[in-house]
């Protein structure tokens, strides 16, 4: 008999903008092995008196959560609990821990995320001052929810051992499971490999995906890619979603691409030409919770390069699927290491192969609903 399940979310499950995407694909990932009911989008009816008090404290470069205060987690609870008193589900998965603090129910829960509250701020907004309650309310919410889950799945080590540490759980409840690439053109080992035979290796293409140009070091992989042709070796970055600030100089070398919408035909067949063109997919993020990015570059054989940061060792492993530099790691050495891979082009297909095998073996959604059944069952 096939298992009913209550997934919650803020968010539009049916929306591929939501949560990048990981909120709609959870979704389907579900919908393979289970009967599965929503509950989601959420209303914050009390948004507009916490975005002025947001507003207020912005005023003085101090952050306010407006989703994490109790009252509102309360709110959300009793929008999930109609729908719970009314019907009945095996168990309870949702990827936003607050969600559950307040539900009153004897239902099984499991959370699937990739950062728990307290490591998402300490990661993300370590230069900027958070508002005192937002702190408190949060790690509370978390707390109690994290608690209450019979399992919690997370996409890293990294954010296990920082959730099992600082709100004092046994690391037996925690399971790690990656996260899949949130895209819906993706290539068949078959036409992956028609695509690899008709690589051209004239220019070494890096690509870059990622909204925010800061923290995903976008800066550094401009400066990569002037390096690389310094050295000799023609390459071209291309950055997608990102924009620079005003004052930041764009080298020829750098081609910039507006936001594309994974909901959009064009821009997916856009997106999956870009991949099929590229050799390696660069992201230096000062912090990351995991980085679908990196997985969805795997899903088109791409080597990564990214810093070894926050959870990026749940998306890329060292030597498989790409290589974790540390942040401090010469620039320059990073050059060397990719004009090397790139020049020895059977190697670098026989490689891009072997990535395209890992991502089908241990990244992608089939794989992952398989796994998240057998951990549910």
């Amino acid at each position: 008999m096939i298992k009913k399940v209550l997934y919650l979310t803020r968010l539009d499950p049916l929306n591929y903008q939501s949560w990048s995407g990981t909120t709609y694909f959870i979704y389907k990932a579900l919908k393979k092995n289970f009967s599965v009911t929503t509950v989601g989008p959420l209303s914050n009816r009390m948004r507009y008196f916490f975005i002025i008090k947001k507003y207020f404290y912005s005023l003085f470069k101090i952050k306010f959560d407006i989703d994490r205060p109790i009252l509102v987690a309360k709110d959300f609870a009793r929008q999930i609990q109609s729908n719970l008193n009314l019907n009945y589900y095996d168990f309870i998965i949702t990827s936003e821990p607050y969600l559950v603090t307040y539900l009153e129910t004897e239902i099984p829960i499991y959370i699937y995320t990739d950062f728990v509250f307290s490591t998402y701020y300490s990661n993300y907004f370590f230069n900027q001052k958070i508002h005192y309650s937002s702190l408190k309310d949060g790690n509370y919410c978390e707390k109690i929810a994290l608690k209450k889950s019979k399992k919690i799945i997370l996409t890293s080590k990294y954010a296990i051992s920082d959730a099992s540490k600082y709100y004092k759980i046994n690391k037996k409840n925690f399971l790690r499971l990656p996260f899949g690439a949130n895209i819906v053109r993706i290539p068949s080992l078959l036409t992956f490999k028609q695509k690899l035979l008709r690589k051209n290796f004239e220019v070494c293409n890096l690509i870059s995906v990622g909204v925010h140009w800061e923290r995903k070091g976008m800066d550094k992989a401009c400066r990569l890619v002037d390096i690389i042709n310094l050295k000799g070796q023609k390459a071209k970055l291309y950055i997608i979603g990102a924009k620079p600030p005003r004052n930041f100089k764009i080298s020829p070398n750098v081609i910039l691409i507006d936001f594309l919408k994974k909901d959009s035909c064009k821009d997916q067949k856009f997106f999956s030409d870009l991949m099929y063109s590229s050799h390696f997919h660069v992201l230096f993020s000062k912090s990351e919770a995991f980085g679908v990015a990196n997985v969805e570059a795997s899903a088109y054989g791409l080597y990564n390069i990214v810093h070894d940061t926050g959870g990026t060792e749940g998306a890329v492993t060292n030597n498989l699927n790409g290589f974790r530099f540390p942040i401090k790691k010469s620039i320059y050495f990073i050059a060397n290491h990719i004009i090397d891979i790139f020049s020895n082009k059977k190697r670098y297909l026989k490689n891009s192969l072997k990535i395209k095998n890992f991502y089908e073996q241990n990244l992608s959604w089939n794989i992952i609903s398989l796994k998240l059944k057998k951990i549910i069952t």
